[in-house]
């Protein structure tokens, strides 16, 4: 257990950490939110009313906090840190034997912690959050148009819908039926469709027959010919991390591949890009810096964090449209990060 823990001492700077993490976590997310929710506020409307506003920025709220991890603990870590130097309990560990390779672990626990809850929640929760957040809000703003919906297509027909809230609830869907020449032999309309024990189902449909030019109204109409790939339409902030995996190995578009790939390596190496951060926090806390006062450290630190974050998201975006590896434009910031703050801890 003291080995997972530490002992006495390192358990004290892990708990010291956490609390600062915590309560940074707090400040920043409710910061966050009421400025989400007042930003939300402009496009009120009889249908976008002040509940869907409220659902939506909650719903949003786990991937916003999701990108925000490094910066939380990178603030957390130098306030935690910070409090303890102030307070002179570092100098007392390192006097009862501490050395700072040890306190720097002890320190990392509570954001390995973090990073571990985020790697979780990306891959099981903040997909089908996101996608339920975005596709209603763009539904209930009626900003969504017919050239942004949904196509899809199989050997047995083609289908459109608009939007998905949920992965087995599809609105505005339009269904081809094709016949053994592949030509569209029925029509089938719909306000809504629900995934229910393995078949569409819709409802309020109209049923259009071009072979007999019969049309006809149904309340329900089961759709057991419809497939739908949800994972190769979808955008990539809608994915699991198993999926965008998958998709982005299985995908012909080169473009959508790129995209897909981004995505995939921005989730997976955010442990790595947050733990560039810690190291950074450690040389500014241990090296050159640790004279300075704690906001002063914490100026200078989210100014590097913002550049790293900046120069992540113009490589990313160039290398979805060059033959730049995406790993590259996620790896590179935070490897050199890392060399920077390795050089400043040498001097300590």
């Amino acid at each position: 257990m003291n080995y997972i823990l530490g002992d006495l001492i390192e358990r004290n700077i892990s708990f010291q950490v956490l609390i600062s993490l915590l309560i940074v976590l707090v400040a920043i997310s409710g910061i966050d939110l009421i400025f989400l929710f007042l930003n939300e506020l402009s496009d009120l409307t009889e249908s976008y009313t002040l509940n869907a506003i409220f659902i939506y920025c909650l719903k949003s709220f786990p991937y916003r906090i999701f990108d925000l991890t490094s910066y939380i603990c990178l603030i957390g870590l130098i306030i935690g840190m910070g409090s303890l130097i102030d307070k002179g309990e570092l100098i007392g560990a390192q006097i009862l034997g501490k050395s700072l390779t040890s306190i720097a672990i002890a320190a990392f626990r509570p954001v390995l912690l973090i990073m571990i809850i985020g790697l979780f929640s990306s891959q099981f929760f903040i997909p089908s959050l996101s996608q339920s957040a975005e596709e209603t809000r763009s539904q209930l703003q009626e900003r969504i148009s017919y050239d942004q919906g949904y196509w899809n297509k199989n050997d047995e027909n083609i289908s459109f819908f608009l939007s998905t809230p949920e992965r087995d609830h599809i609105l505005d869907l339009t269904v081809y039926e094709l016949d053994k020449d592949k030509k569209i032999s029925k029509i089938i309309f719909a306000k809504e469709a629900f995934f229910k024990e393995g078949v569409w189902e819709a409802t309020n449909g109209q049923i259009i027959g071009l072979s007999d030019n019969i049309s006809s109204n149904a309340s329900q109409v089961s759709l057991p010919k419809l497939s739908i790939d949800f994972n190769q339409m979808l955008s990539p902030k809608y994915l699991s991390l198993t999926n965008l995996y998958t998709q982005s190995k299985e995908t012909f578009s080169k473009y959508r591949k790129n995209q897909l790939s981004l995505e995939f390596w921005r989730k997976v190496l955010q442990p790595l890009v947050t733990f560039s951060l810690v190291l950074l926090a450690m040389s500014f806390l241990f090296g050159p810096m640790r004279e300075q006062k704690t906001g002063q450290r914490i100026l200078i630190a989210i100014g590097v964090a913002f550049t790293v974050d900046l120069s992540q998201k113009l490589l990313g975006s160039i290398s979805v449209v060059s033959e730049i590896p995406t790993i590259v434009s996620v790896l590179l910031p935070a490897i050199l990060l890392i060399f920077l703050s390795l050089m400043l801890l040498k001097r300590a």
